[in-house]
């Protein structure tokens, strides 16, 4: 209901949004139109609505931003709420209903719960030392929240080997008569559910089998094998609890955290994640936002098709640290304006937020700030903040942000070669400094690009391909490497295979296991 309520306030108030570039209000103004309603791009849902897409899409840039920083991150956390926490019991029981029938109840405990988690990691007291982390907030559909969490830790707290591992993650029963609490926390929250040939009705069965690949083999230590895929320590300790009338072992265990078990008395999955390919799609995971159903009817007879309108809003029908900092740029005179439907166009075009960007507003710090000139447009967020009211960057007092780039796909054109050099290109002042190599004035930021080498042997097109793997799946590479050999664009095919097999077959190998239903962390099974 709240979700919808904001949808339906971001389409009543969809003429204080409107968006088009600057350049293309001015020829409006020439063609003689002041009127601001027949210019613009119509129905947007924009960034800033939680859960959009614009809003996902951001925020999994934002991920590998930090990423990109700070390297993989080390651990994949899954917190879920419990409907059993006495704080909720308190506030329900005397009303008598169910746990579950009051989620906004729910809702407010665990977010309590989950900013003290993440006050926790931050304050080192579980991982140690922290220095970066995100998370989001998904509802499963009986209601509940869970969080999905990802965790960077400091050098001398970093991952290194399977025996830091171990001391992190257990997957294995803890001694009931050494550890009575935690053996019945493990018991209640950290076990899969009966399945097999003990309990064929279990909803994770599929053709006879397991889909989670449990109950789990026995492994005497931590490691990793060939493909990447970390095998957990699962040893044979003969402790057994019972479930449903099934006796369960350690095979059965769910990779969790001691201590954050105890703490917060619900199923918290602790997971490592290693530096394999499939990085990417867990970042995806973490900022994909919820599963979407809904229905519309409508009329067909009565549809007018003769004019379509991109509708974001009828296309849809959270926190990290340290911040990213998103850094727009546009080419000359095309940078996006934001007007009202009243507004005059002349108006509009002469407000100084439409003639001073952020963009703009660097290279002006480049010519005023010695010091700014030694950086990045990327690397500038670390040293200076942007000032919205003022539109101007100052020098940064204290702490630090990580800049990121808009993406912007490889056939876009000339903005893409500027997101380009503007990657390498320092101290720029002006349009014309960003296509100056070696004191040459080049016309176009292609042809800048190419006077750098950066362009030399089909390198656009590797670095495009490189690129689009930080969030592209591998089938989708794959199809974007059939697109440009088609196009006749590339110069040497074999060239760019050469370079970038690796990123191109990615996901083939975890498609084919999934197939042959092979389980991920099972050492012994290799498909040749």
């Amino acid at each position: 209901m709240i979700e919808s309520q904001r949808l339906s306030f971001v389409r009543r108030n969809q003429n204080l949004i409107r968006v088009d570039f600057l350049n293309g209000l001015e020829e409006a103004i020439d063609r003689g139109e002041t009127d601001p309603t027949t210019v613009g791009m119509h129905v947007i849902l924009p960034s800033s609505f939680m859960g959009g897409m614009q809003y996902m899409f951001n925020n999994c840039q934002d991920a590998m931003a930090i990423c990109k920083k700070y390297g993989y991150p080390n651990l994949f956390i899954t917190a879920t709420c419990n409907a059993a926490w006495s704080e909720i019991k308190r506030y329900v029981r005397p009303m008598n209903p169910r746990p579950d029938d009051r989620p906004d109840i729910c809702c407010r405990v665990f977010k309590m719960k989950l900013d003290q988690m993440m006050s926790d990691f931050k304050q080192g007291a579980i991982f140690g030392g922290i220095e970066a982390g995100m998370y989001t907030i998904e509802f499963q559909k009986r209601g509940l929240p869970h969080a999905h969490i990802l965790l960077w830790l400091k050098g001398e707290h970093k991952i290194v080997m399977c025996a830091d591992i171990d001391k992190h993650i257990s997957i294995e029963l803890p001694d009931p008569t050494l550890f009575p609490k935690l053996s019945k926390a493990v018991s209640r929250y950290m076990m899969h559910e009966p399945c097999g040939t003990s309990y064929p009705k279990s909803p994770c069965m599929s053709d006879g089998k397991c889909t989670k690949f449990f109950p789990k083999k026995y492994q005497p230590s931590t490691s990793i094998d060939e493909d990447g895929y970390l095998v957990y320590r699962r040893r044979d300790t003969g402790i057994h609890v019972t479930k449903n009338g099934v006796p369960m072992d350690n095979g059965y265990v769910v990779p969790y955290n001691p201590h954050l078990l105890m703490r917060y008395r619900g199923h918290t999955n602790v997971e490592y994640c290693n530096k394999s390919d499939s990085i990417k799609y867990l970042f995806k995971y973490v900022s994909k936002g919820p599963d979407r159903v809904s229905v519309h009817i409508t009329n067909e007879n009565n549809v007018d098709n003769s004019h379509h309108i991109r509708d974001e809003i009828k296309q849809y029908y959270d926190c990290r640290w340290p911040p990213v900092k998103r850094l727009n740029f546009h080419l000359e005179n095309q940078q996006r304006i934001l007007f009202k439907d009243d507004e005059d166009l002349e108006e509009v075009i002469n407000k100084p937020s439409s003639q001073i960007t952020m963009f703009l507003a660097w290279m002006r710090a480049n010519r005023q700030f010695q010091e700014a000139r030694d950086m990045t447009y990327a690397e500038f967020p670390n040293k200076f903040v942007f000032d919205r009211q003022s539109n101007c960057w100052r020098p940064r007092k204290k702490g630090y942000s990580i800049g990121r780039l808009q993406y912007v796909p490889p056939g876009i054109g000339e903005l893409y070669y500027l997101r380009i050099l503007l990657t390498v290109q320092k101290g720029c002042t002006s349009f014309e400094s960003i296509r100056t190599v070696k004191g040459v004035v080049y016309p176009t930021f292609h042809d800048a690009c190419y006077a750098l080498g950066l362009l030399a042997d089909d390198r656009e097109y590797i670095d495009a391909i490189i690129e689009a793997s930080d969030l592209g799946s591998g089938n989708q590479l794959r199809k974007l490497f059939v697109f440009l050999i088609t196009s006749s664009t590339m110069n040497k095919a074999e060239l760019v295979w050469e370079k970038t097999w690796m990123i191109l077959s990615d996901g083939i190998v975890h498609s084919k296991r999934k197939w042959l239903g092979i389980p991920a962390d099972a050492s012994e099974w290799k498909i040749t």
